[in-house]
């Protein structure tokens, strides 16, 4: 074998290996989440009897880098706008997959059409109103707008009995 022989199969096995490499990079990111697949239909939803809000983040089962900031956002959000109220239990913030079989009603109990931060009030382990936040999807681009808007209507949410 010569010296280019050598080279060409080099440069070969040096290109299938970055083509590996990217194939598992993308396949990465699109891995499933099992974040909520375990939760029966009423897991967390009232720790404690009485009335609770719950900030449900839902997803599906395979999710984009949009959708990971929608979750991360509205995570942050309600941690540093309501850490009393997390820790009383008073507020929870819930990650849901709605694609697996034990967590599918929320798509109909809550009229989901895409991923959805979705304030719930529970009273007595039962749904007494919800709310939906559709501009998520307009503000996931602006950090402070997004926290913002998510705060205000969390803590409009809390203050309606």
């Amino acid at each position: 074998m010569n010296r280019k022989e050598i080279v060409m199969r080099w440069k070969k096995s040096l290109l299938v290996a970055l083509l590996t490499a990217g194939v598992l990079l993308a396949l990465s990111l699109v891995v499933p989440s099992s974040a909520g697949a375990g939760d029966p239909p009423g897991a967390h939803q009232n720790d404690a009897p009485g009335t609770q809000v719950v900030a449900y983040y839902f997803h599906g089962q395979f999710r984009c880098a949009t959708c990971r900031r929608l979750e991360a956002l509205s995570k942050e959000a309600i941690s540093s706008g309501f850490a009393k109220e997390l820790a009383s239990g008073r507020l929870a913030f819930r990650v849901v997959n709605v694609e697996t079989p034990n967590t599918k009603h929320f798509i109909k109990d809550f009229q989901l059409v895409t991923k959805s931060l979705v304030l719930v009030r529970y009273k007595d382990g039962k749904v007494v109103r919800w709310k939906n936040l559709p501009k998520i999807w307009q503000l996931v681009r602006d950090r402070e707008a997004f926290i913002r808007y998510v705060q205000e209507e969390t803590r409009a949410f809390l203050g309606k009995g």
